[in-house]
């Protein structure tokens, strides 16, 4: 910012005048930080929101793909669940 040249007089009129306007100015800059950062807050919540329903969705359709997965690869499925169990047994003996 260029400075203006510095006046050799400055009254106290002039000086209010510039901190009520600074004032003025400082209240609006706090009051759009406090919308920006409701709104970010707003579209945290709803996308936290959105990633739970979907989870959620998910959580409740697994049982029915494992099941479908066992139906089509019943071997697979059974072997999975030896090697799952050895290991099990593996890190229950230490």
């Amino acid at each position: 910012m260029a400075r203006a040249a510095a006046k050799p007089e400055v009254t106290t009129e002039e000086l209010k005048a510039d901190l009520d306007s600074l004032r003025e100015d400082m209240n609006q800059l706090v009051g759009d930080l406090s919308k920006v950062v409701q709104q970010s807050g707003e579209n945290g919540v709803k996308a936290g929101k959105s990633v739970f329903e979907d989870g959620l969705e998910a959580a409740e359709e697994a049982p029915d793909q494992l099941r479908e997965l066992i139906r089509e690869n019943p071997l697979g499925a059974c072997g999975a669940a030896i090697g799952a169990g050895f290991i099990g047994a593996l890190l229950m003996r230490r």
